[in-house]
């Protein structure tokens, strides 16, 4: 009989299973690498796995629920589409202006994030409606068939439209659409007067930005899952993928284009929800949600047992309108990178070795140091049972890549003084990115304990409450 739910969570670099029979009440647990080439693989492996170790098939599955940070990590690692993008003409400088603010008043040396569309791939066409919907100048179509040619030729693949008050009235952006159609046939497309239809010219384009740069990412993982599944046998029509707002919609909604920024803090949201199911269950209260897999680690807090929820976000400085649980996403997790900058200073993140090669104590030919190799250094891990017994570590590995690419350029005496370096680093990184977001929030921290979920959220909660001050 079909009696098992199935959870899986896709992090950068393991892919997390969780299987639980309804009539019995049996829980059981899978951890496999996650495959970067085709993560969905990973899923399979999982999935297969299970079957090896409990039994448990494809025809026994009631319902599948997904929880995913491969739009997260894409965004932070910058690994998203080539896109392009049409606006109102005249209004080309918008991606690079955005709003003329910076998060903090006295900042000298300002940098804002990488854009997620080259400026060369901007492109202006005449056309103008005012704010109440009325059309001052029609859309060229001419000149958008020209710019949409000329953005296919730059090997663009996904085009944004974002014009002047077009949720007044949508007509320009779907005559746009429907010129990219015609130009650019499968082109992933995403209107703004769709992504995002209300006030605010630089919201509503900046998430416009985020949908087009992460959905072909996100909607080819999920094809290439659906086809996976079904070959397992796995024909459940109750197939879910988790929303930043902690609910679930449909693969075929998530497939059909227009929600990948709901779906931004996938993976995310289910430790979120974790936290507040602790909360109802063990007599807690207040919560800070330290989330820390392979590339990222998320922050969060739950207040008086309901998860703090927002309308926008902030994604490492970007702007994403959309419901969705208060998650900020830093980039040190377990596989993050650390190495020395041309003026001297360690930096840790904000690329991550993933799974393959996966930090240098894997074995895979990875020689750069990583946050887990600092652990393996420290005596934090053990190297004869790592992912459940299944794999070995080699601690002469993560020694080795620690001096060549942090040791010998700080000058450190030992491994274990450049990890140790390492590892304050990341701890004061975080236990900075909570204080941040607490005093966003007007959140003591003096009410709140802390909670580490995710496969590195252990290792570093006992350093990150020290810092913070807080159990």
């Amino acid at each position: 009989m079909s009696d098992w739910r199935i959870g899986v969570d896709v992090g950068g670099s393991f892919t997390d299973l969780v299987a639980f029979n309804t009539r019995s009440g049996e829980l059981k647990i899978e951890k496999v690498p996650t495959v970067k080439a085709d993560p969905a693989v990973g899923v399979m492996d999982a999935l297969a796995k299970l079957e090896r170790d409990w039994g448990v098939g494809g025809g026994d599955v009631e319902a599948f629920l997904h929880g995913t940070t491969i739009g997260t990590n894409a965004l932070l690692e910058m690994k998203g589409a080539r896109v392009g993008l049409l606006v109102t003409g005249g209004f080309r400088a918008i991606p690079q202006v955005q709003t003329g603010s910076q998060p903090r008043p006295f900042l000298l040396f300002y940098h804002r994030p990488e854009g997620l569309v080259q400026p060369v791939h901007v492109r202006d066409v005449p056309e103008r409606v005012d704010k109440s919907g009325e059309v001052i100048t029609r859309l060229d179509v001419e000149a958008t068939r020209r710019a949409v040619c000329a953005l296919r030729d730059d090997g663009v693949t996904s085009i944004a439209v974002s014009f002047l008050f077009s949720y007044a009235n949508p007509s320009h952006e779907q005559a746009a659409r429907r010129v990219i159609e015609e130009e650019h046939p499968g082109c992933v497309i995403s209107l703004s007067s769709e992504i995002m239809p209300r006030i605010r010219e630089w919201p509503r384009m900046s998430t416009t930005l985020v949908n087009a740069y992460l959905e072909p990412v996100l909607t080819a993982y999920l094809r290439s899952l659906d086809q996976q599944l079904a070959e397992r046998d796995v024909t459940t029509s109750q197939r879910y993928l988790m929303q930043s707002n902690g609910g679930v919609m449909p693969f075929s909604a998530a497939i059909r284009g227009g929600r990948t920024h709901h779906t931004l803090l996938s993976g995310p949201a289910a430790g979120v929800v974790s936290a507040a199911f602790l909360c109802a269950t063990q007599g807690f209260r207040n919560l800070v949600s330290l989330d820390i897999g392979g590339t990222s680690a998320d922050v969060a807090f739950v207040e008086g047992g309901v998860p703090v929820e927002v309308t926008q976000g902030q994604i490492e400085g970007r702007t994403v309108y959309a419901p969705m649980v208060d998650v900020e996403a830093v980039s040190a997790g377990g596989g993050t990178i650390a190495r020395v900058d041309s003026g001297g200073l360690l930096r840790v993140g904000p690329d991550s070795a993933g799974s393959d090669p996966g930090p240098a104590c894997y074995g895979r030919s990875g020689t750069e140091a990583t946050i887990t190799d600092a652990d393996m250094a420290l005596g934090y891990l053990d190297p004869d049972y790592f992912l459940g017994g299944a794999m070995s570590l080699d601690p002469a590995a993560s020694e080795r890549a620690l001096m060549e690419g942090v040791g010998k350029p700080l000058r450190s005496r030992s491994p274990q003084e450049a990890a140790w370096g390492i590892v304050k680093v990341i701890e004061v990184k975080m236990a900075d990115r909570i204080l941040a977001l607490a005093s966003e929030k007007g959140i003591s921290l003096r009410e709140f304990s802390l909670v580490a979920g995710g496969g590195a959220g252990p290792l570093r909660s006992a350093g990150v409450a020290e810092e913070l001050g807080i159990a």
